[in-house]
């Protein structure tokens, strides 16, 4: 069966046989981005100019013209914003990061969906407001509210000011967060025309009001190209979440060729199974077996894809594959906080945080030991050493223990000592320790061949880079507590990047790297419920009533995104295995 993408490189081709430097070709992601390449390439045997090729948000940052931030050095901003109007009761950075993720992806929601900011947190406050009183005291009396509620109904009256500041901050800057340049895009798009003669959408399925307003004027201008990939099982099925979104593109733009929707459901599978496993480490077993009867052509040529609705299964998966797997290209990568470094760095954060606590000029004993005891510290300190250091704690039943102490059973490292078992006074002496043992294990790492480990000491290093800068640009040392908190956050956006060639062996990526992607054998792990698609998470302010008026997308509408990829990915797969 040919691939979508492949189709839509005989299209592309087709249309523009001497070139294609006016084109721009959007993509629901990067991965997609370079298979379609691949499939150009091999269709063409001419020198010839490509299109000019991007993702959706890189699409949209574009045309907006500014630069999307990262996580981290948003809050820095909000928290700018929060400080000039805070609530009755003014938090502290530490609080203002609890709540401070959920606000963010309210501001982006409500401007990718080009919702009137103003009418709904109005709305929102009125709402809050009769939340917070009881029936038995009725009364609209601001005098006669306890702390809490005055607390309460002043987060909800600012929340509009909070976002107007906020948009203000940033564009001064030119920055923006996503929500914000998807907003900015959709009104540049109108007063600012394009660079290319066309541009193609290919394989989108849920557009936020933004997207479709960006694509509304492009077709007006004749400029955009759309096109859909799904099956008519889902696609013509009034009943299923899968085809919602686009049966509602239909009915907006019905000019539009549905050359994409074919009947593949309908054609039989080779093989299409559902494998019960009682644990995950069983998943992984069963996963094995079943790549173990695949032909080395399907596993050389990137016909089989592993594909993980729950991607903590990562490493488990790794370590049982089959020896007949020569190449592997992970689409993932592995998140920086299931690493030992990090765990290692956490711990220390830990003991001193406590440390600072207790006000003991010591170590609480129980943290000590759960440094020493991981075993990624032999790799700078001798394990010899380390095991005395234990035994003394233990044998002498210390309850703190002192710098003394550890040092005079920590002989000839006294750096290294230093580094990790020295008291911090303050946030900038923890970043300076940090950065010490940072350089420690890059030292130990050099002339071996660990790549994985080099790569986690740097990434784990850009972390701390990034927030040294952002400490110094907004002005405001963090308390000790609330850099654990700031460093934990940080580095829970963080991936190991595993780079590998992208278009040979076995494709190993979670459910949304697959958008777009078409593959002969596909194997899906943890087809669970709370997996696949992911359980409700309340992650907003806005209620779910007033999210349905003002168009605003709920849990079910993520339901449906996750049914859609399921499907997709299963239509043109010949060989199905769901565990």
């Amino acid at each position: 069966m040919i691939p979508f993408l492949d189709k839509i490189a005989k299209r592309l081709l087709d249309k523009y046989p001497k070139g294609m430097d006016n084109i721009a070709v959007v993509l629901p992601s990067k991965r997609a981005v370079v298979f379609l390449k691949n499939y150009l390439s091999k269709r063409i045997d001419t020198p010839i100019f490509l299109p000019n090729f991007y993702s959706i948000e890189e699409f949209v940052e574009e045309i907006s013209g500014l630069k999307v931030l990262d996580n981290l050095s948003l809050q820095f901003y909000l928290y700018q914003v929060y400080s000039k109007n805070p609530i009755k009761n003014k938090e502290s950075f530490d609080d203002f990061l609890n709540w401070s993720n959920v606000l963010l992806h309210d501001f982006n929601e409500v401007d990718r969906n080009l919702v009137s900011a103003k009418d709904l947190f109005s709305n929102l406050k009125d709402v809050k407001e009769l939340d917070s009183w009881n029936i038995s005291d009725w009364s609209l009396s601001e005098d006669s509210l306890t702390q809490q509620q005055e607390n309460f109904v002043s987060f909800f009256q600012k929340m509009y000011l909070w976002y107007s500041d906020f948009q203000e901050i940033l564009l001064k800057n030119n920055f923006a967060y996503q929500g914000l340049s998807y907003r900015v895009a959709s009104k540049k798009i109108i007063s600012n025309p394009v660079q290319w003669e066309k541009v193609w959408f290919v394989g989108l399925n849920a557009l936020t009001k933004s997207e479709q307003e960006l694509i509304e004027h492009l077709k007006q201008e004749d400029i955009a190209r759309v096109f859909w990939d799904a099956d008519q099982y889902y696609y013509n099925n009034p009943m299923h979440e899968a085809g919602g979104f686009l049966r509602e593109q239909r009915k907006k733009w019905s000019e539009i060729d549905f050359d994409g929707v074919g009947n593949y459901f309908n054609e039989k599978k080779e093989k299409f199974q559902i494998i019960a496993c009682p644990k995950n480490v069983s998943q992984t077993k069963a996963l094995s077996k079943i790549i173990s009867g695949f032909s080395d052509k399907d596993l050389k040529e990137s016909n089989t894809a592993i594909i993980l609705a729950d991607e903590g299964l990562l490493y488990p998966v790794l370590h049982n594959l089959p020896q007949n797997i020569k190449e592997l290209n992970i689409t993932m990568g592995s998140p920086l906080k299931y690493t030992p470094f990090y765990s290692l760095i956490e711990s220390i954060f830990t003991m001193n945080v406590n440390a600072f606590t207790y006000k003991k000029k010591a170590f609480y004993f129980k943290d000590v030991l759960n440094v020493i005891e991981l075993p990624i510290l032999s790799k700078i300190l001798n394990s010899k050493n380390l095991i005395n250091l234990k035994n003394y704690i233990t044998k002498h039943n210390l309850v703190f223990v002192t710098e003394k102490n550890i040092r005079d059973h920590l002989k000839n490292e006294n750096q290294k000592v230093n580094a990790i078992f020295k008291i911090w006074i303050d946030s900038e002496s923890a970043l300076s320790s940090t950065q010490e043992i940072i350089s420690f294990f890059r030292e130990s790492l050099k002339g071996s061949k660990s790549s994985i480990e080099t790569e986690i000491i740097f990434t784990f290093y850009k972390c701390i880079n990034q927030l040294q800068n952002l400490i110094s640009e907004s002005k405001q040392m963090p308390e000790l507590k609330t850099l654990q908190k700031i460093v934990k956050q940080i580095v829970s956006n963080e991936v190991i990047p595993f780079k590998g060639e992208p278009l040979n062996g076995v494709q190993l990526m979670g459910i949304l790297e697959s958008r777009t992607l078409d593959f002969k054998n596909v194997i899906i792990l943890s087809v669970n419920e709370g997996n696949l698609p992911k359980g409700k998470s309340v992650n907003s302010f806005i209620p779910y009533d007033l999210k349905k008026y003002f168009q605003l997308p709920t849990y079910s509408e993520s339901d449906a995104v996750y049914a859609y990829h399921f499907y997709r990915i299963l239509q043109r797969a010949n060989n199905i295995s769901l565990l």
